[in-house]
């Protein structure tokens, strides 16, 4: 991913975590991709750079929660959380069946 100047750091960790979980979730949920894996697996090592690199900011993001032990770099491991999350889960399926929707479209 890349981002404009104008983004923050903890801007651009919930950008990145955000992507991940809409990602994982068309994969492990709607059996489809989004992003290519080159393109997710540079999301992930972005994400994981920046865990590292700021770990404050990391820990005050929006959904740290979901990516406290994402080390893995899959995200597998959190739909389980998600699913406990009635309304986050909604707002990704909503984001992932636009995307995929997009993606459709632009065949």
């Amino acid at each position: 991913m890349i981002f404009a100047d104008r983004f923050t750091i903890k801007e651009k960790i919930e950008l990145l975590q955000r992507s991940i979980l809409v990602n994982s979730y068309a994969y492990y949920e709607l059996n489809e991709n989004i992003l290519t894996d080159f393109q997710y697996d540079a999301n992930t090592r972005m994400l994981r750079q920046l865990k590292r690199d700021f770990p404050e900011e990391y820990l005050k993001s929006r959904y740290f929660k979901y990516f406290e032990h994402f080390e893995s770099g899959t995200g597998f491991d959190m739909m389980g959380m998600l699913a406990k999350d009635k309304e986050l889960s909604a707002q990704v399926y909503r984001d992932a069946a636009l995307s995929l929707d997009i993606k459709r479209k632009e065949r």
